[in-house]
């Protein structure tokens, strides 16, 4: 596993790191995803769906705040995976989190889980 880190100038912090495997790839988030990180939580999703395995999870139980760029990311990787044949899975973990599938309807869409434990067994 390797971990990257992105601070812009106003201290926002996002944090990631990939867990691989053969039929299910783990991306672990922490931090805020918002304007100043969109690009480092692209390439934290990019990172995961680079890899060969044919289930991909966003783990975003360490997310604090999440803006609408960090939606239109998932989405793009759920659209992308699903041509592929493959499936994207996102840990909700985070109370934030949570509530923004909920209020955007993204829940329905995505395959949101509320554990790991449930994302990679679902």
């Amino acid at each position: 596993m390797r971990e990257r880190a992105a601070v812009d100038d106003a201290g926002t912090e996002l944090r990631w790191t990939v867990e691989p495997g053969d039929t299910v790839t783990v991306v672990h988030v922490l931090g805020d995803i918002d304007l100043s990180t969109e690009h480092e939580f692209a390439k934290a999703v990019r990172d995961g769906l680079d890899r060969p395995s044919p289930v991909v999870v966003f783990d975003l139980a360490g997310i604090a705040f999440m803006g609408s760029v960090g939606l239109r990311v998932l989405i793009d990787a759920h659209h992308e995976a699903h041509e592929a044949g493959r499936v994207v899975r996102i840990v909700d973990g985070s109370a934030f989190v949570r509530r923004i599938m909920e209020v955007t309807g993204l829940g329905e869409v995505l395959s949101v889980h509320h554990t790991l434990d449930e994302a990679r067994s679902a």
